[in-house]
């Protein structure tokens, strides 16, 4: 699986992997993922390798790291549709604490924040969202 002579570093192809099969259904919403030193062994990579490939799903969101219980595939979550005004700026941002308790969002969750020219008009958690000019 991982290629150590594509030129693509070995925790992006372990973490591209990982995602393919999150993805394909093949690691479910809610299953536990092996532990780090076990897919060390699965993708012959070291511990650093293996924390960077999670870090990475972490911070897209597919991935859930309660510590003491291990890391699991993200349950899906129910979506909001939200209408925007035409030519607001969206950004993305970790998350404050504050947002994180108010939505439940993990560590290194994320928010988009809605603006129209310097005024916030909204913030909205990133994995549950959509938003739209419709």
């Amino acid at each position: 699986m991982i290629d150590a002579h594509s030129g693509v570093p070995r925790w992006r192809q372990m973490a591209n992997d990982l995602r393919r099969r999150i993805v394909a259904g093949e690691l479910a919403p809610g299953a536990d993922l092996p532990s780090e030193a076990r897919l060390g062994q699965d993708y012959g990579v070291g511990r650093a390798t293996v924390r960077r490939a999670i870090a990475q799903l972490r911070t897209e969101q597919l991935i859930d790291v309660v510590h003491g219980y291990g890391t699991r595939v993200r349950e899906d979550v129910p979506r909001e549709r939200v209408a925007v005004q035409r030519g607001s700026i969206i950004r993305s941002r970790p998350a404050s604490p504050d947002e994180r308790a108010t939505w439940d969002l993990p560590e290194g969750g994320h928010v988009l924040v809605v603006m129209s020219g310097d005024q916030i008009r909204g913030t909205y958690p990133a994995d549950r969202t959509d938003l739209t000019t419709a």
